[in-house]
């Protein structure tokens, strides 16, 4: 009897790293309810992102960055807080259930790299929140994390037969994102 998808024979028990996975997609959704289009802070929508940005223009980790904030960011703010709200609602729900993992798990770590750039020299931020952030998210996305104790469990095997039986080449790909 094989304990897979519970323990890999050459790593050991990987269900930590689930559990991990799950956490990170409740933090997800957590933020995204933060920043909600009807959440308003400071006359603002979408809770204290604006406010946030603004933090991350008057203390620029990369002038250029802030540059792109002030100029871009703000000014088409609607746009911005609806798409920062939508992807971290949609890697909370993709982490959590453990759906196209890797993809998830890729995502994040774009995501938390781009907050990173403006972030970094903000005034009371932890230095070392970004590593925390952004390293368990390349190991969900080099890992598998979805297959234990997530739907790519189910999600992987039904890909791994339909590229096998179809020259498609997007299944083949999405395949890997599981």
């Amino acid at each position: 009897m094989s304990a897979e998808p519970y323990e890999n024979p050459n790593l050991g028990p990987i269900w930590p790293l689930a559990l991990f996975r799950i956490a990170f997609g409740l933090m997800y959704l957590d933020m995204a309810w933060q920043k909600a289009p009807w959440v308003i802070t400071e006359g603002h929508r979408f809770g204290w992102l604006y406010g946030f940005i603004e933090k991350e223009i008057a203390h620029p980790a990369i002038p250029l960055y802030a540059a792109f904030l002030k100029q871009v960011v703000l000014p088409n703010f609607t746009f911005f807080g609806t798409l920062t709200f939508l992807t971290e609602l949609g890697l909370g729900v993709l982490l959590l259930f453990g759906i196209l993992t890797r993809l998830a798990g890729l995502g994040g770590f774009l995501w938390q790299v781009n907050i990173a750039l403006g972030g970094f020299a903000v005034p009371g931020e932890w230095v070392w929140i970004w590593p925390l952030l952004t390293l368990p998210q390349f190991c969900f996305a080099f890992c598998g994390a979805g297959r234990v104790l997530g739907v790519d469990r189910w999600l992987e095997p039904a890909l791994r037969r339909q590229a096998a039986a179809s020259p498609a080449t997007w299944v083949r790909l999405l395949r890997y994102a599981v």
